[in-house]
């Protein structure tokens, strides 16, 4: 009996998960949409891939592997994007990490939204001010 409940409880939580990640992944697809007042379907079919992981970071700032789930684009093509664009100086990569909804594991917060850039520079972290004022 007490397997059971173990059991069940795992399928239970397992299932919130998923449910947490289809949440994230509609959040994100209705943030783009909303940005651009386009669907993600009429963008898939309009822009490239590459084109579109710009346009889609300009309206939601999260993880590389959100965004990539979200769109469905494969997270190699989504690192060599954002490598580009890093170069171009197109977008931003937060300093500190977050937990990210996908993987739930700690990762960077990415954004070619120009008015988030100072945000994500900014360390919220008081180890980097340790030694800053003589303490």
């Amino acid at each position: 009996m007490e397997t059971n409940q173990r059991n069940s409880l795992k399928v239970f939580l397992q299932e919130r998960q998923v449910q947490g990640k289809k949440f994230t992944i509609a959040l994100i697809v209705n943030s783009i949409e909303k940005g651009t007042g386009i669907r993600l379907p009429e963008l898939k079919k309009t822009y490239s891939e590459d084109t579109l992981f710009q346009i889609s970071l300009h309206h939601v700032t999260t993880t590389k592997k959100a965004l990539c789930t979200a769109l469905n684009i494969p997270v190699e093509a989504g690192c060599r994007y954002k490598r580009s664009l890093e170069k171009e100086g197109k977008l931003v990569q937060s300093i500190d990490e977050f937990i990210c909804p996908i993987t739930k594991h700690p990762a960077h917060l990415i954004s070619t939204n120009p008015n988030e850039f100072e945000s994500l520079l900014k360390s919220n972290s008081n180890q980097l001010n340790l030694f800053r004022n003589g303490s």
